[in-house]
């Protein structure tokens, strides 16, 4: 039976200004635009004057690291008045107790703290192992900066983890953090009850839906464990979740691959962990060509002939490779290994560019996830890259604009939970981005979330177009249009995913047994 939708202003996002008055769908595919064709007999849903755009794609986010903070974890810090609370560590000590005191903490309990901005601290740093011990009660507590490339633990966490030596002060950065993320992602694993898990995926699915979201591009696996059942169970879930997942496994580990990319319909491998070529800048363990303003300066984690074999390997079989990367040395670096191999990829970030890079890129046009929302935000409330890096490296920022009118495809992404799921965050720092001359215009951010990721993933989604997906959402703005505050806190009114209508999950155990019985699809 088709259903026609109308009193709706549909944004094809086919070019700029295309709207269309009424859109036809059936079986989950869009079959036209014209209400009178549809026929009598066709069911009518009025969308009550408001715009409708494609489903939005998220190119790169962590779900399940998302779905176990949502149930599991607390923010630490929040943005209030223009500035970062708590900014201090009394003010965290004080936040970190209140969590503590709410959750009952105890030793062998595990408290996940995320959310935590270093860079706008005055002192500058995480808590250490003997500060979390104190406010959390002998909890094992697990801090995550919001660089995603730091972190801290208490004493109990280090000793179930067995990295006491590794990090004395229980103070983690860069490749120290980034190489042993496993080991704590698989602590948290084992604490992830069907309750949690419940909880989790439900409060993921909804903010989703709640800001038009229909598929995420989730990158998951960590080399450095010798099972990782996190990733496994995120491949099961995948599959019968209610929004559409497609697994990038950040795995370099074979045996581990095979283990999840059989129910994948594209190939597909990389993201961050071990494809991480470098750290962030929070951190300073981005690789820069040059020292950042404190003398300090970060490391390529992969020597070249390694990295480049391990592409090369992946490339030939018909893969797309994803890759981090911020700091220009090494971008430098993944732009030579890619430059060298079959297959258009992926590099991820690609935040601090050298002006080769980007001349490769605009020639090359692979597909690039950015995340413009965190220099938005750190222009405004952090100012690292003010404290960190020299005017010139600040002024390498991704060129947004140039690339995009090259026709480099750029990916609108989160990086979730290092970052809210916020598609609207993203936008506007698209918008009104660090570098102004590199701002997007409202329809040059639309399509980074619409059809610069359907044509990244190779399938028919992100344009209101016959014969593609019906995934679609509704606003009262015109994101077009509307000036970039008009995107602060914006939701969607409703989300229609394959042509159905998102209906929000409870979050109770009917939840979890609801999505075992769906029938599991490709991701």
């Amino acid at each position: 039976m088709k259903t026609v939708f109308v009193n709706g202003i549909f944004h094809t996002m086919e070019h700029e200004g295309d709207v269309r008055s009424a859109l036809v769908v059936e079986d989950g595919r869009i079959v036209g635009f014209d209400e009178a064709a549809a026929g009598s007999d066709a069911r009518r849903v009025d969308m009550q004057g408001r715009h409708v755009f494609p489903a939005l794609i998220d190119a790169h986010l962590h779900m399940m690291e998302s779905i176990a903070l949502a149930s599991m974890g607390e923010a630490v810090c929040s943005f209030e008045d223009g500035r970062v609370e708590p900014h201090n560590l009394a003010g965290v000590e004080a936040r970190v107790r209140e969590i503590a005191k709410r959750e009952g903490a105890r030793p062998g309990q595990m408290l996940i703290l995320s959310n935590y901005v270093s860079a706008a601290m005055d002192e500058g740093r995480l808590p250490n192992r003997w500060e979390l011990d104190a406010w959390a009660n002998g909890a094992d507590v697990w801090v995550i900066n919001i660089d995603g490339h730091s972190g801290s633990c208490s004493s109990s966490m280090l000793q179930a983890l067995g990295m006491e030596e590794l990090a004395p002060e229980g103070i983690f950065a860069g490749e120290a953090h980034d190489a042993n993320l496993g080991k704590l992602t698989g602590h948290m694993a084992s604490r992830v009850t069907p309750a949690v898990l419940a909880r989790g995926v439900a409060h993921f699915c909804n903010e989703c839906a709640s800001f038009g979201i229909g598929t995420v591009c989730a990158l998951e696996g960590n080399d450095d464990v010798a099972r990782d059942p996190l990733t496994e169970l995120s491949a099961f879930l995948a599959r019968r979740m209610p929004l559409d997942v497609r697994l990038f496994p950040q795995y370099m580990d074979e045996a581990k691959l095979a283990r999840v990319e059989r129910p994948m319909a594209r190939r597909r491998v990389g993201g961050c962990m071990k494809w991480e070529t470098d750290g962030s800048v929070g951190s300073r363990t981005a690789a820069f060509s040059r020292p950042y303003r404190d003398g300090s300066q970060g490391a390529r984690y992969f020597e070249t002939e390694e990295l480049a074999a391990t592409v090369a390997s992946f490339a030939e079989r018909g893969y797309m490779v994803s890759a981090h990367a911020i700091g220009d040395a090494a971008i430098d670096q993944l732009v030579g290994i890619l430059d060298g191999v079959p297959g258009r990829h992926r590099i991820d970030h690609f935040e601090f560019p050298s002006t080769d890079a980007v001349v490769w890129a605009c020639e090359r046009k692979p597909f690039i996830t950015v995340q413009p929302g965190y220099a938005w935000i750190d222009q405004r409330f952090l100012h690292g890259y003010e404290r960190f890096l020299h005017p010139e490296q600040i002024a390498m920022q991704v060129p947004l604009a140039t690339l995009a009118a090259a026709g480099v495809p750029l990916c609108g992404s989160s990086d979730s939970p290092v970052q809210s799921v916020d598609p609207f965050l993203q936008m506007r720092g698209m918008r009104e981005f660090y570098l102004p001359e590199e701002s997007l215009s409202g329809f040059e951010a639309l399509r980074t979330y619409t059809a610069n990721g359907g044509e990244m993933l190779g399938e028919k989604k992100g344009l209101l177009r016959e014969g593609w997906e019906a995934s679609f959402f509704a606003v009262d703005a015109d994101l077009e249009t509307c000036p970039p505050e008009a995107l602060e806190g914006l939701r969607a009114k409703e989300t229609w995913l394959h042509g159905r209508k998102y209906q929000p999950l409870s979050g109770g155990l009917g939840t979890l047994a609801k999505l075992l019985v769906t029938p599991p699809r490709k991701i």
